[in-house]
């Protein structure tokens, strides 16, 4: 009954609760820490308090070692290879720590559990190279398997404490239920909540029309200034012309559609012309802006002449398949430090002000050499 309790609910509970602080505590007050440094010595300070607490638990009331590598396992399969092989290398110094402390050191005993270190790290090793289980089965499988295979005396022999199954193996399968459990429905659990920061970031900095970023993302490019990035910047401002009038003629969902329209041309466009360093944004109703990062604001006025072009060859249906020929008007204007990006708006705004004050379907830039 002592072991069933010890091994199968006792045992496992003190696991899980270091399991929680590691994936709690650690992770959102340690590793804050400006010095990384600080945070791995604070982190394996306690893994290694862990490490003797419960070896010392066990030892005390069982003579056995056992759930020694879980949270090597752990870290293996959801930190990472080499967080894994720190806290399984802790293992056997700690229990070296133990054995001294209860006098009943056995360099037969340690060399033994530095060889079950070895044997979960290559078997842990090997599952990961199935691919066909997933990453949360690889893990379940090793750390119940190394759970139940890797038990030791402290010593050559058990001593007084039996080796039936119902006493010892079947009471360690059910506590590597136990944490496997509770790591699942964690990890479920923070996954669910990493899914929802994702969609309700994607909602802030992404419109719901189009699937292209909006104002508040660009706001908070121009806004969060940062050494690393570009300097140099050329804006491209885009207006749909006549939208009024396509909305009250076909309605305000045919507009919705043309505005999905363009936004489909424009990232088709780009993808396959000028797939990196340039953002597309929809600042608001049919009012769209590029950024060029680090490009020639020459080479970026000919790159809006070809899009212009390709529009002009494409024709959006209505649901009634209605033909409309959808035109834009365009102003371009460059900023040559990241701070003048707000300045580089505005003259680009005033540049397609004159587009479609001089007649549409235009693109202006008056700093480009033509």
């Amino acid at each position: 009954m002592l072991e069933m309790f010890i091994l199968g609910l006792m045992t496992p509970i003190i696991t899980i609760c270091f399991l929680f602080c590691k994936y709690y505590f650690f992770r959102i007050y340690v590793v804050s820490l400006e010095r990384k440094l600080w945070a791995n010595i604070i982190f394996y300070f306690f893994l290694s308090t862990f490490y003797f607490v419960v070896g010392s638990f066990n030892y005390f009331y069982l003579e056995i070692v056992c759930f020694q590598y879980v949270v090597g396992i752990t870290a293996f399969f959801l930190d990472g290879r080499i967080r894994g092989y720190i806290a399984f290398a802790l293992m056997p110094p700690v229990l070296t720590v133990v054995e001294l402390v209860n006098g009943v050191y056995s360099a037969a005993t340690i060399r033994y559990i530095f060889l079950i270190m070895l044997g979960s790290i290559a078997f842990c090793e090997l599952i990961n190279f199935l691919t066909d289980i997933d990453l949360f089965s690889k893990y379940a499988a090793s750390l119940v398997v190394i759970s139940i295979a890797s038990p030791v005396l402290i010593g050559a022999q058990w001593k007084n404490v039996p080796q039936t199954c119902e006493q010892v193996y079947i009471p360690i399968l059910i506590g590597s239920i136990i944490i496997v459990g509770f790591v699942y429905g964690y990890s479920a659990a923070l996954q669910r909540k990493e899914v929802q920061i994702l969609e309700l970031r994607y909602e802030a900095t992404y419109d719901g029309l189009t699937d292209l970023q909006n104002y508040d993302s660009f706001s908070n490019y121009v806004t969060e200034n940062d050494t690393e990035k570009p300097q140099v910047h050329v804006v491209v401002m885009l207006d749909i012309d006549n939208f009024k009038q396509i909305n009250d003629t076909f309605g305000h969902l045919e507009g919705n559609n043309v505005i999905k329209f363009f936004a489909a041309s424009l990232k088709i466009f780009f993808n396959k012309n000028c797939p990196k360093n340039v953002e597309i944004y929809r600042f608001g109703g049919e009012e769209f802006c590029i950024l060029f990062k680090d490009q020639n604001i020459g080479d970026c006025f000919d790159l809006m002449l070809r899009f212009q072009e390709e529009l002009a060859s494409k024709t959006f249906l209505t649901d009634k398949r209605q033909a409309v020929d959808i035109t834009f008007s365009g102003g371009v204007a460059e900023a040559n430090e990241f701070d003048e990006i707000d300045k580089a708006v505005k003259a680009a705004d005033m540049a397609l002000y004159l587009a479609k004050k001089t007649g549409r379907a235009k693109i202006v830039c008056p700093d480009c050499e033509i």
